[in-house]
């Protein structure tokens, strides 16, 4: 490879400036992560779960496995769970709830299903100053709810997130378990990181989440998450997560970077097919493929240290997670052009989110809206922490993530 670079040395310069920048910040990331430390638990706690915590699951399809979840949830002592689903489910999850607890879950229908609105469904119906959110599969640690409440102690958090790991269905992991929990591994990292150098962070996840009620009760925010647009013209259904962090932070983000790497390799290729006197190179191509394969195989593995060095088993599936990446970046650019086919991959239940929407809203205008909870339309002084404007909330909060073994486990 030496005598490669010799030949034509300043094609290599810009690709060299770039992965030493790219690994140079990695370092950093993992440097960062691996001394951050979650909020300590305050000896006289603002919020009690037991008093403050009401968890909502929007659901369609739960079976056995919500009873080992919400078993999870419960063990953190929350003071209810509202599970909303569509009504033709009612019967099935109201068994699930009653053979878990009745007192403490309480089941809500909405008309259609649809995420967007039964999560909303469910914080007109919470009484309670902290809501979390939860898949029907996530698995919680008795001591999480406790460290998440711990970030609220400042006033300047409005939502809180959690670390993930993957928790297989039965002894060993499929290959898609273990591409998921590669991906899980590499989001903590850059999560935690970024969270402890400047407070930052992409996205709390959907999986779990806790954030103030006050924001999320606000009309102006439940008219935009229930109708959210692309374009103003195609509803969004998914994305909820994105919406909420969305409302209180703006992000940025960067789609092009695992292209870089094979339009080299493909150039070097093609350079090494011509002949010496016109150009080409002295390695043959089937060593400069060997050689980026190598690099490829580094590096990647580099980044899965922390996932590997619990499960050292897993490296088999490298070489797969550096395929299935190339995968994922033509299926975002697939995305990027079919932006407005919007819905869930993986709930094929959930349909028309335009319909639904409609047929929730009844024709009531947020300004309707804001007069059954008691809000101006012109944002004023809050007469209750329930009513105040969303201007107003905006302004001071932001999102925080909590993590130091707080780890939520998700099928």
């Amino acid at each position: 490879m030496l005598y490669l670079t010799s030949d034509d040395f300043p094609i290599f310069i810009p690709f060299g400036v770039i992965g030493f920048y790219r690994y140079l910040w990695y370092m950093f990331r993992i440097v960062a992560s691996s001394t951050y430390r979650p909020v300590p638990l305050p000896e006289n706690p603002t919020y009690i779960a037991s008093e403050d915590v009401t968890i909502i699951v929007p659901t369609i399809d739960a079976g056995e496995e919500f009873k080992e979840a919400a078993h999870s949830w419960l063990a953190g002592k929350p003071k209810e769970i509202i599970i909303i689903t569509e009504e033709k489910m009612l019967g099935p999850l109201q068994e699930l709830a009653t053979a878990v607890d009745p007192e403490r879950i309480r089941v809500l229908t909405v008309p259609f299903a649809n995420k967007r609105l039964q999560m909303a469904h469910g914080i007109r119906n919470t009484t309670t100053d902290i809501i979390v959110f939860a898949d029907d599969d996530a698995i919680w640690p008795p001591t999480m709810l406790p460290y998440m409440l711990a970030c609220f102690e400042d006033q300047k958090v409005g939502g809180v997130g959690t670390s993930q790991r993957v928790q297989p269905v039965g002894e060993r992991m499929t290959v898609w378990e273990v591409l998921a929990a590669f991906r899980l591994t590499i989001r903590n990292i850059e999560i935690s990181s970024s969270t402890h150098i400047d407070g930052g962070l992409p996205c709390l996840s959907g999986r779990t989440a806790a954030y103030r009620t006050v924001i999320l009760k606000d009309p102006e925010f439940l008219h935009g998450f229930t109708h959210d647009y692309w374009l103003g013209k195609y509803q969004l259904n998914s994305g909820d997560d994105k919406f909420l962090t969305r409302w209180m932070v703006d992000k940025l983000f960067n789609p092009f970077t695992l292209l870089v790497g094979p339009c080299l390799v493909g150039y070097l290729v093609w350079k090494s097919t011509i002949p010496v006197e016109d150009g080409g190179y002295h390695l043959p191509w089937w060593n400069i493929i060997l050689s980026y394969t190598v690099w490829l195989m580094a590096t990647r593995t580099a980044k899965l240290l922390p996932h590997l060095w619990h499960t050292p088993s897993h490296i088999i599936y490298v070489p797969a997670f550096i395929l299935f990446g190339y995968y994922f970046a033509i299926m975002k650019l697939y995305a990027l052009f079919t932006l407005h086919e919007t819905g869930w991959g993986t709930r094929a239940g959930i349909g028309d989110p335009t319909k639904a929407t409609a047929a929730t809203d009844g024709g009531v205008s947020v300004v309707q809206e804001k007069a059954y909870y008691g809000v101006p339309t012109t944002p004023t002084s809050p007469q209750s922490p329930y009513h105040q404007p969303a201007v107003e909330m905006q302004a001071g909060y932001t999102p925080h993530a909590a993590y130091g073994g707080q780890t939520v486990y998700t099928r």
